[in-house]
């Protein structure tokens, strides 16, 4: 019972700091405040991490040790190969086409501060919607429930896309279901938070630094991604379970 109103209470502290700094750059659009507020995510997180179990952010799947340079760096490939894989089938079928490439310098200009930026708000939300969770349920739930618990809380949490409709529920269920595999295999969340990460910064790259457009009467690239992810799934279950501690 202690450790259930502790929790409650990091998730829900957390929960105000990782909007407040959202709201900032979505609404405000306005970097200084967005990495402040991410900041004191990470300084709460810790905080709490000691105040729940006396280990900082390794309470919540982040530990320093060597193995986090191997998951991250696996994590960034299967990222990419993520998001990249429902892009090529749209580019394939028609779904989607490419209008405008930026020169180089103009491509390295508009991604950088992103990749920058969002490697704090990857890493921020899979604390809240995975590494808190399997804090307190890891233990005394089956990971099948567990999974679909921290999807479901993945997809409440993009409170700003919940009037986008089914579709994009549907897809952020299923990514939800995907980022949470790894740490339930690594018991980590190195391997999903570069997954998150990669993914996040190539679908930036590629529907807003290089431009692309949908003809109206298509499939939504939505549709295509959940349909990939359903089919990615059962490989990523077994290719993190390979990588299992």
């Amino acid at each position: 019972m202690k450790n259930t109103w502790k929790i409650v209470v990091v998730f829900l502290v957390l929960f105000l700091v990782y909007h407040a700094a959202e709201y900032m750059i979505v609404f405000k659009n306005n970097p200084l405040y967005f990495f402040c507020f991410q900041g004191l995510f990470f300084v709460l997180a810790w905080f709490f991490g000691n105040w729940y179990s006396q280990n900082g952010l390794t309470a919540w799947g982040l530990p320093f040790q060597k193995k986090a340079f191997r998951l991250t760096a696996v994590g960034v490939v299967m990222g990419v190969v993520l998001y990249a894989f429902p892009f090529g089938i749209s580019l394939l079928f028609g779904v989607e086409n490419i209008v405008k490439i930026p020169d180089f310098p103009s491509f390295l200009r508009a991604s950088l501060p992103f990749a920058f930026g969002v490697f704090f708000s990857s890493f921020s939300e899979d604390i809240l919607t995975r590494g808190v969770l399997y804090a307190a349920f890891g233990t005394k739930v089956k990971w099948p429930w567990l999974a679909l618990g921290s999807a479901f809380v993945y997809l409440l949490n993009h409170i700003y896309r919940w009037a986008d409709g089914p579709e994009t529920w549907l897809y952020l269920f299923l990514l939800g279901l995907v980022l949470v595999l790894p740490l339930l295999h690594t018991k980590t969340l190195w391997l999903t938070g570069a997954m998150h990460w990669a993914g996040n910064v190539f679908f930036y790259v590629t529907h807003s630094v290089v431009l692309t457009a949908s003809p109206d009467d298509s499939l939504s690239p939505n549709t295509i991604f959940a349909l990939c992810m359903v089919v990615l799934l059962p490989w990523y279950f077994l290719i993190t379970r390979k990588m299992s501690v």
